[in-house]
């Protein structure tokens, strides 16, 4: 059967980029939404991004809709709402009951597993999840979650979808954090330990691992840049449906800004301080929160090695539970994260 038309829940977040790339694949998209004014800004998104892509004849592949009921036709949709899991749940069964019994539903998630978002679902056998690192308009991976009911049919039909959208496909067992969050939850927590130990600034922790790592971005940076809120969620869910491991333990001090209402580039005030401030100026609550911030700075290879030693612990630890296999776990790395190389890469090398 063709697969030609694709429906997407969610025109925030994700929902526009995904869109944007399908289209530019060749695929006709319908982007539903509660309003109208929440599918405008998507659409004014939409064709920038095209226009970007000088691709702007493709926008032609749009339409948008406050129904559900305008899924009926599509080959696949896309579920890309809000990661909570009764939010997730009770969209996904509103989808379900809409579209046709042929339709593929997928769902979009971050570090939820699908066991606990489609759980009610009445035809599971036609779920399937998928994680989409972002920029989903350029990306190169998607993963693609094994969900317990999903039939192979579907899996199959949800592959040659990210396949069609020109990206790596990476299987993964449906466990949380799957494979990429996983990676970077323990990369972002080592250096957040560095920092409450007093090993150095968020500016020279940053500086250590662009420069001696050949990291694209800092963690700090990182973090600011998702947002302090956001990437706190997916790591609490991470941390406390893995069984509370305490190498995945949330960091006291992003929580700490958190209360103070800190939420990273977004509203100038993350383990940065942005607006008029000059580039890498350190918020000045950091100085509150961690009166030894750097008293005892660790050098840039000490820094290199202790955050790679995590990734590689916890990408042995993906491996050892079945979530994915060695090179699907380095080609995430590569592909989902922008890392010059994979952990176990690192791990063998002894660097």
């Amino acid at each position: 059967m063709d697969l030609s038309s694709v429906g997407i829940v969610g025109a925030t977040g994700l929902g526009p980029a995904l869109a944007q790339a399908c289209v530019q694949a060749g695929f006709s998209v319908v982007l539903i939404d509660d309003t109208d004014e929440i599918l405008c800004r998507a659409e004014e998104s939409i064709l920038r991004g095209l226009q970007r892509a000088e691709q702007p004849g493709a926008f032609g592949l749009m339409r948008k809709a406050t129904r559900l009921e305008r899924l009926e036709g599509c080959d696949l949709v896309v579920e890309c709402g809000s990661e909570t899991p009764q939010a997730k749940q009770d969209l996904l069964r509103r989808i379900d009951s809409r579209t046709e019994r042929s339709t593929v539903i997928v769902v979009e998630t971050d570090a939820l597993p699908v066991s606990i978002t489609a759980r009610f679902v009445e035809n599971p056998d036609r779920v399937v999840g998928v994680h989409v690192p972002p920029p989903a308009t350029i990306g190169r991976l998607v993963e693609l979650v094994r969900y317990e009911h999903a039939s192979e049919a579907a899996l199959e039909r949800a592959q040659e979808w990210a396949l069609r959208l020109g990206k790596r496909v990476v299987r993964t067992s449906d466990r949380a954090g799957f494979v990429v969050n996983r990676l970077q939850r323990a990369w972002l927590l080592a250096a957040l330990r560095l920092l409450e130990a007093g090993r150095g600034t968020p500016a020279s922790l940053d500086a250590a691992l662009r420069s001696q790592a050949g990291f694209q971005a800092g963690p700090f940076e990182t973090i600011d840049a998702r947002g302090l809120l956001e990437d706190f969620h997916i790591g609490e869910t991470i941390y406390e449906l893995l069984g509370r491991p305490e190498r995945l333990r949330p960091s006291a001090v992003q929580q700490k800004l958190l209360v103070r209402g800190c939420r990273g580039r977004r509203n100038s005030r993350g383990f940065y301080a942005y607006g008029e401030n000059a580039p890498g100026t350190v918020n000045a609550l950091l100085e509150e929160f961690l009166p030894g911030m750097a008293e005892s700075p660790a050098t840039p290879a000490e820094v290199a090695a202790a955050v790679r030693s995590a990734a590689a612990v916890e990408a042995r630890a993906i491996v050892d539970e079945g979530v994915a296999g060695p090179d699907d776990v380095e080609e995430a790395a590569k592909l989902g994260l922008f890392w010059p190389k994979g952990p176990l890469a690192w791990a063998k090398e002894g660097v």
